[in-house]
């Protein structure tokens, strides 16, 4: 095959691996490249071994019975570009390893009239860029809206301090909505959701509403609402993580 720097076509197959359900999952992303400006997507994600649990402790971590999803369209012609660029800023594993715990991510790449499995060579990025993918196909498929994220300094009575996002993954933009839509940097917003959801949020711990207490709270997309507070014996550095979230979040208000 020639050298990697494009591709006709690829596939993204992940696999959790044996972790507990209801997180265990697998998917596989088939991009193909019909013309320099027009990219497909189909994408087959599904998640497995949850006969083994109860659809209550399915509901209490937060999934739903509905999280299956499988889809085939058009990506909008932004994506076309950012996959090109990060195909060719990677590095490239022509034999795949494996680290013993069953957890897998390979690409299959077409190109010219040949195949291959690959594997980045830190994987990891290209990870991160299939969940964007994934949420892309959520918002082309009506599955679910732009990500809706509310930082609110106060309480249900008073909200003085409030930042008000949306992130939209199809079309790469952030919206500041509590200052006049104003838009936000892609770089810029992936850099914050890194921070927003560099902390535990516990669904134990959620409120339906803002509480009256004046405090720091979040709803970070999935209508509930957390206190951005250290859970007891937490250790210094999630304490700091939360203050530096704190401290970013009300940057925006």
């Amino acid at each position: 095959m020639d050298p990697i720097n494009s591709f006709d076509k690829i596939i993204l197959m992940y696999n959790t691996g044996p972790i507990p359900p209801p997180y265990c999952h697998r998917y596989n992303i088939n991009i193909e490249k019909k013309s320099p400006d027009d990219y497909s997507v189909d994408l087959s994600l599904e998640y497995f071994d949850r006969d083994e649990i109860t659809e209550e402790e399915i509901f209490d971590e937060g999934f739903s019975m509905e999280d299956d999803c499988k889809w085939s369209g058009d990506l909008p012609k932004l994506w076309g570009q950012r996959l090109e660029e990060k195909f060719k800023s990677t590095n490239w594993k022509k034999k795949p390893t494996f680290d013993g715990t069953g957890r897998e991510f390979l690409m299959k790449v077409s190109h010219h009239g040949q195949s291959e499995t690959i594997q980045p060579a830190t994987t990891r990025p290209w990870e991160m860029l299939a969940q964007e993918i994934i949420q892309t196909v959520f918002e082309l498929s009506e599955k679910e809206a732009p990500l809706h994220i509310i930082f609110v300094s106060g309480s249900a009575k008073d909200q003085s301090k409030k930042a008000d996002f949306t992130f939209s993954f199809a079309h790469q933009k952030v919206t500041l909505i509590s200052k006049n839509e104003q838009h936000i940097d892609w770089e810029v917003g992936q850099n914050l959701l890194k921070y927003i959801f560099g902390f535990d949020y516990m669904p134990e711990e959620s409120f339906d509403e803002i509480p009256d207490t004046a405090s720091n709270y979040i709803s970070p997309g999935d209508g509930f609402w957390y206190e951005l507070t250290p859970y007891e014996n937490a250790k210094k550095d999630a304490v700091k993580r939360i203050e530096k979230l704190i401290e970013t979040l009300q940057g925006y208000c």
